[in-house]
């Protein structure tokens, strides 16, 4: 005796039967209880108030992380401009210095 593979007939009446089943079982299935669909409302309810008070959190730490990020900004800019401004008056000593130097130089001769 060989094996024989199931054909198209007898693989839709397996599937038929498999939907019957599954339908007779919701069908004998008792009707949801109001407290029970009363209890999930409210989980859902706190749920919902959960993820909105999340969603307010991290909007708020985006804030401020951004402040953060514009105040660490701005401090790099001072700091650059204080640099920037330092170099100036060390140049300008350096001027200085070097045009008493040459002064120096043309009052001796």
């Amino acid at each position: 005796m060989a094996f024989k593979l199931p054909d198209h007939l007898d693989r839709a009446k397996a599937a038929a039967e498999a939907r019957k089943a599954k339908l007779d079982k919701f069908r004998s299935a008792p009707p949801p209880n109001e407290d029970a669909l009363a209890a999930r409302a409210r989980a859902a309810e706190k749920r919902a108030e959960r993820e909105e008070q999340r969603k307010v959190e991290r909007a708020e730490a985006a804030v401020r992380a951004e402040e953060a990020r514009l105040a660490k900004e701005a401090e790099a800019l001072v700091k650059a401009e204080q640099a920037r401004l330092e170099a100036i008056a060390r140049e300008a000593a350096q001027k200085a210095a070097r045009d008493a130097r040459y002064a120096a130089r043309k009052k001796g001769r």
